[in-house]
């Protein structure tokens, strides 16, 4: 960081904007966005892929391959923005609402402490946590959200980052709250107006984000250990082929174009587990809310072009299903992407856009 910048940052000036990063299990996603008043304008974006193993259940086994990917990816980028918000997903994280007494700011904040303990899969005392409070509730207590993840966790991804780079990370949000503040920001205006909740579907290589949205807030949210990779893995065991052959049949078929029916069969397969899972968790909301007015779903992520998986899902859960364009309302620079590009982004980069709208105050 250069010396202006450290002044500026020590002074609380400049226009404090971050770099968003999304380590993903399969490719490491970085974004630049820059704002005017309430509008962001896309203007930078790089992925670089990463190696088959990267990652296994979420462990990192590939650290200086990882490291190196995301020195690619800057370079392609080559942003002058001095700072990182870096995105988490996994285990080792959780996004709660929880209702609370409500009382002062200290009140509150031992309360989110206190249930924290007894909601957390991991230790609260080696955890870094945070809370957003939407307000008092019909109740008269407060809404809020809790966001967790175990500190060595942000430490070991920190040190991915921060390795032999000059920028530093200033910011830790988790993937989860970064695709809900991209899809509030371009659909608030559709979804504001009606009562019912609203679902999104982040569909990823190896998880799918499950969130219901309502009332301007996350209400529930989990993680669905299911995604695109358990497809090309087994196209990958049953052909015979490579992993990006199997990732390219997966997604284009064969030399035509077409899907062989072998191709078709395997995708079914796993689909089929996918949207039941899909349908398990909607009827555990339900019931353990009552909120039956579940109606739209919104589709993102890399997953989300796998042929068959929209009129699934949209079967399965028996609501209409649109595939979500960040690019309905979040601008770009047209001298720099492709049509192409932009179709790429708008499915795989979602999360590494809610993380560059985040300030770096």
């Amino acid at each position: 960081m250069s010396l202006i910048a450290k002044i500026k940052g020590v002074l609380g000036l400049g226009d404090n904007l971050v770099l968003g990063v999304d380590i993903g299990l399969s490719q490491i996603k970085v974004c630049e966005l820059k704002k005017s008043g309430s509008s962001y304008k896309l203007t930078g974006y790089a992925s670089v892929d990463l190696p088959e193993g990267a990652f296994i259940d979420d462990d990192i086994q590939k650290p200086e391959e990882i490291s190196e990917a995301f020195a690619v990816a800057l370079t392609r980028i080559s942003s002058s923005i001095d700072n990182y918000c870096m995105g988490l997903s996994g285990p080792n994280t959780v996004a709660r609402r929880l209702q609370l007494a409500g009382g002062t700011d200290e009140d509150i904040e031992n309360q989110v402490s206190w249930d924290a303990e007894q909601y957390l899969p991991f230790d609260a005392e080696d955890s870094i946590i945070s809370y957003h409070n939407y307000g008092e509730n019909e109740g008269g207590g407060v809404d809020v959200l809790i966001a967790a993840a175990r500190g060595d966790i942000v430490d070991m991804f920190k040190e991915l980052i921060d390795k032999e780079n000059k920028k530093k990370v200033k910011i830790v949000d988790l993937s989860v709250t970064a695709v809900t503040n991209v899809f509030e920001h371009v659909l608030l205006d559709k979804i504001a107006k009606e009562e019912a909740s609203t679902i999104f579907l982040d569909i990823g290589a190896q998880k799918t984000h499950f969130i219901i949205y309502r009332a301007g807030a996350i209400y529930f949210a989990k993680e669905i250990n299911i995604g695109g990779v358990m497809i090309t893995e087994e196209v990958q065991r049953q052909m015979g082929v490579n992993y990006e052959e199997a990732e390219n049949l997966k997604i284009f078929g064969d030399n035509d174009g077409n899907l062989p029916e072998d191709i078709v069969e395997i995708i079914e397969d796993v689909l089929e587990s996918f949207f039941a899972e899909l349908k398990k968790t909607i009827d555990f909301y339900i019931s353990s809310t009552s909120d039956d007015s579940l109606k739209n779903v919104y589709v993102t992520g890399g997953a989300a072009r796998t042929p068959g998986i929209l009129d699934g899902i949209a079967e399965a859960l028996d609501r209409e299903v649109h595939v979500f364009n960040p690019f309905e309302k979040i601008s770009f620079d047209k001298k720099k992407f492709s049509e192409e590009e932009l179709n790429d982004i708008a499915f795989r980069g979602v999360a590494s856009i809610g993380l560059g709208m985040r300030s770096g105050e």
